[in-house]
């Protein structure tokens, strides 16, 4: 009886796991929407809110108070990303009030994101209940960040991403970055790994841009490093987030492009 009662338990077993080994492949964590509700911090100062120091709820929340004072209203420029984004808002005030000059900005960058957590939020209503001009795209760093990570499954996670902003936004010009450059030196190994993973994904990305004429590839990379190939600190005090003078590099290629 008990041999019976094993069997059918044993056969859905091997069918679910034949299912994987054989049929469809598992989606890539990079391409599976993932929130991150759980992450803390003890810096009191970091988007502090009704959540205390889980910071990234606290984020969620305030990014969803702002899009619904954009309910039905058009908004001139999104940004969608991770700290990188995130920063120009929170710790570049100065150069933050000039992008914002004149047009509404929306800051959906969040310290730490990856691809798959950018992949929740739009799940989740980030790019709902507003009309877009202009959105901009970059992610990616923080996925290759990672020894193991595979350069295209961040390449198709981006693609992904792209795809989903075009479905919510299809009038919205989409502006997609190449992750930037990071490292001042190849000597900063850790920043220098992640870049080369961040290469393989950034010619991947240039191939789809190629390919959808309806996205806009802005590439100005070569104005973020030097002689020597590497990003100097005037650029990127930390080796992968923008000074003031970095943000402006950034403004300068973008402003132009944007549609009115």
């Amino acid at each position: 009886m008990k041999t019976i009662r094993i069997v059918p338990y044993c056969i859905a077993i091997a069918a679910v796991c034949g299912m994987t080994a054989f049929g469809a492949a598992a989606t890539p964590v990079e391409s599976t929407a993932v929130a991150k509700m759980e992450s803390q911090t003890k810096d009191t100062k970091r988007d502090p809110g009704i959540f205390g120091n889980y910071w990234w709820a606290n984020r969620f929340l305030s990014r969803h108070q702002l899009v619904e004072k954009q309910r039905g209203k058009t908004v001139d420029l999104v940004l969608v990303g991770d700290s990188i984004m995130h920063f120009w808002e929170w710790k570049h005030p100065a150069s933050w009030a000039k992008l914002s000059q004149g047009r509404t900005v929306l800051n959906l960058g969040y310290g730490g994101d990856r691809t798959q957590n950018v992949l929740w939020r739009i799940a989740h209503g980030e790019l709902d209940g507003y009309k877009a001009k202009n959105i901009v795209l970059m992610i990616g760093t923080n996925n290759n960040s990672s020894h193991d990570t595979d350069p295209a499954n961040v390449a198709k996670a981006v693609e992904k991403i792209a795809t989903e902003i075009r479905a919510k936004h299809p009038e919205a010009q989409l502006i997609l970055h190449p992750i930037f450059p990071r490292g001042a030196s190849a000597n900063s190994k850790r920043h220098a790994d992640a870049r080369a993973r961040n290469d393989k994904t950034n010619a991947l990305l240039k191939e789809f841009a190629a390919a959808h004429p309806e996205i806009v590839w802005i590439d100005f990379n070569d104005k973020m490093v030097d002689s020597t190939g590497w990003v100097p600190r005037a650029i990127m005090a930390d080796e992968i987030h923008p000074t003031d003078a970095g943000y402006d590099l950034w403004m300068d290629a973008i402003l132009p492009r944007l549609k009115k």
